[in-house]
């Protein structure tokens, strides 16, 4: 078309969209849900069939009425378009959120049937081959509950780059190749043997990315867990429980010495054994050690101890570590009885603490010693709660601490006053402490600044930054200048 041709399109306002050609067209429905991408085919005849050319079978349950619908649609789309090279993607998500007997009614469809049923799994293991006959890249299925086995033709698809399952069981097979997969996440399925997932992980060369959750719904469970790879960069583990005969994992392996970040959450008992852990690497431990905090929790056993102590030993050479409420609970703890173990190279901690915790924080940062920055959440703050810290300053405060950020909004209490002070009157190379101000009656944000006015600071060119959770009061120009020092920001 001319260039005169389409100004003149422009000039009627009609969309420029249309004019792209159909494998651009067809590049850009592939990013959107098939759903998404059908609705577009009522825009014009230009549009009524490029859909179909898309590479791409992106599906949930609930776009139909029911299961025959479902299973009707994506039988035709991938026999209708089975002439073509690859199916990029095929991902089907049968989570639904009406009731079971909704999603599967009685068919005369003749496809395959179990008393009058179509059959999930036949179904499933048909779209799974045809789609690795297809070369499929991307391979996505969630399931409500646990179905048969998934085909073994998933184990030696070798144009496989992400695989992601929930609710499926994993039968063993003596081969697995799948040398382009980098991505797999793992969730609530079972496994036919505690050596299946190991050599999963091990038989993909390129694997960076690996999530496994085991949410202890079914009375199956793995009680090892290795992941040994060279390749991984990314782990997320989940290991929580909530049935009485959950089988829990009693042991994990990881060796990954290339990971960049480790995930882990445990509400049960697990033993970690952790080797060749980068120092560059990020790690978020929500782990429990089977210990129940209550109010009159004060000690914890030699055995849990032991297990705390050598968890933390193993991290000890990470830069950068997130500890949840409840990992910190048990850390307190375990300060009772003895000193955490040294953290050397960690410049970095975001630590969320309970109100009651925060006596522990000088504790905690002396197993600190060249940390720089440091984020706090407050945890079941209680308003009328008193801070009394030991007098002596870690060594991280007196000689590398640079940053502080408080996430929690300040609220005036006298423990939130105490923690910010404690920071400005220790920190001898504090360059910033950065602080949230809850949102209420001018008087009571008045106070707070002149509080904060009033406090030394041991650094001199340590910033204060207040920021606002919601409008700014119009006092807020005047007390930024009264504040020498402090800077306010809303967010």
């Amino acid at each position: 078309m001319s260039e005169r041709g389409v100004a003149c399109r422009r000039r009627t306002g009609e969309d420029m969209i249309s004019l792209l050609p159909d494998h651009l067209l067809c590049q850009i429905l592939s990013d959107v849900p098939t759903k998404t991408a059908v609705v577009t085919s009522v825009l014009s005849t230009r549009w009524r069939t490029i859909w179909l050319s898309t590479p791409v079978l992106d599906l949930h349950t609930d776009d139909f009425p029911n299961f025959t619908a479902f299973a009707s649609f994506i039988s035709w789309f991938l026999d209708f378009s089975k002439g073509s090279s690859c199916l990029h993607k095929l991902k089907l998500d049968l989570v639904s959120k009406r009731p079971i007997q909704e999603i599967f009614i009685e068919s005369s469809w003749d496809l395959a049937f179990v008393r009058g049923y179509l059959d999930p799994y036949y179904l499933i293991t048909d779209w799974i081959n045809k789609a690795v006959t297809r070369k499929v890249q991307h391979l996505d299925i969630s399931y409500p509950w646990i179905v048969e086995m998934m085909p073994l033709s998933i184990y030696t698809c070798e144009t496989l780059v992400s695989l992601k399952l929930q609710n499926v069981p994993l039968a063993d097979s003596q081969y697995v190749s799948l040398p382009l997969l980098n991505t797999m996440h793992l969730v609530d399925n079972i496994y036919a043997s505690d050596a299946l997932l190991e050599n999963l992980v091990s038989s993909c060369p390129v694997l960076e990315d690996l999530t496994v959750v085991r949410k202890g719904d079914t009375v199956y469970n793995f009680e090892v867990l290795r992941v040994r790879s060279q390749s991984l960069k990314s782990l997320v583990v989940v290991l929580s429980g909530r049935k009485w005969w959950y089988k829990a994992c009693r042991v994990a392996v990881i060796d990954a010495p290339g990971l960049n970040y480790l995930s882990l959450k445990d509400n049960k008992f697990t033993s970690y054994v952790i080797s060749s852990l980068s120092s560059s690497a990020k790690v978020d431990i929500d782990v429990s050690f089977d210990v129940e905090i209550s109010g009159q929790t004060t000690l914890i056993d030699s055995s849990k101890r032991s297990a705390v102590r050598s968890f933390f030993s193993m991290l000890s050479s990470v830069r950068d570590m997130t500890i949840s409420l409840t990992t910190l609970e048990c850390i307190c703890l375990y300060l009772k009885h003895e000193p955490l173990p040294q953290f050397p190279y960690l410049i970095r901690l975001h630590a969320v603490l309970s109100n009651s915790d925060l006596g522990n924080l000088p504790n905690i940062l002396e197993s600190c010693p060249n940390l720089k920055s440091l984020v706090l959440e407050l945890n079941n703050f209680r308003k009328e709660e008193l801070l009394i810290f030991s007098s002596s300053a870690p060594e991280c405060l007196r000689l590398s601490l640079e940053c502080v950020e408080i996430r929690t909004p300040i609220r005036g209490a006298v423990a939130e006053i105490e923690l910010v002070k404690y920071f400005l009157e220790n920190s001898a190379v504090l360059k910033k402490i950065k602080m949230r101000l809850r949102r209420g009656i001018m008087n009571n944000e008045s106070n707070i600044c002149m509080q904060l006015l009033r406090l030394r600071r041991c650094s001199p060119s340590c910033e204060v930054v207040v920021e606002e959770l919601e409008d700014t009061f119009q006092g807020l120009d005047f007390f930024s200048e009264l504040m020498n020092g402090c800077v306010f920001k809303d967010l």
